[in-house]
């Protein structure tokens, strides 16, 4: 792939990307890695630009990125919730309901979580989901309601 190819990817497609990683691995620092792992392996591997390569295809790739990562022994074993980690750039427009619900979806396992953010917050359909985390479109369905279901007993309780 040529580098202008993938700065063309990076400038279109960094932002969700960084995003969709700190949902999956909870920790600012280490998303900026995953991503950054993500253009270099699009950089090392020299494919050929297709069309294909778009959002879906880098969200698989940064989905398997932090599967990797999550199983290394390298990840921390905490992160603090009450940092400013979760304030992504989008944050800044949410109402206050809004920001409970992200901050008690940051909370979830992230198995819930995942297949979560990229249905509400990223539009992806079940199909593409399933296809992204590489589980099938029934365990997408389940992950979303079982989350869901935790996310409002969570807020329930806030109440």
């Amino acid at each position: 792939m040529r580098n202008d190819d993938v700065v063309r990817l990076f400038d279109t497609f960094a932002d969700d990307l960084y995003r969709f990683a700190v949902s999956y691995v909870g920790s600012k620092h280490d998303a900026e890695d995953i991503v950054q792992d993500v253009f270099l392996k699009l950089l090392s591997k020299h494919l050929v630009f297709e069309k294909q390569i778009g959002k879906a295809y880098l969200m698989t790739m940064t989905a398997n990125k932090c599967k990797d990562f999550l199983k290394s022994s390298v990840r921390k074993t905490s992160v603090d919730l009450e940092s400013s980690e979760w304030q992504l750039a989008y944050y800044d427009g949410f109402s206050e309901r809004d920001k409970d619900v992200f901050d008690e979806l940051m909370r979830l396992e992230y198995t819930y979580r995942a297949p979560i953010f990229l249905y509400f917050y990223e539009g992806f359909s079940y199909k593409g989901i399933s296809r992204i985390l590489k589980i099938s479109e029934s365990a997408v369905a389940m992950r979303i309601k079982r989350g869901k279901e935790q996310l409002r007993f969570r807020l329930e309780e806030e109440e």
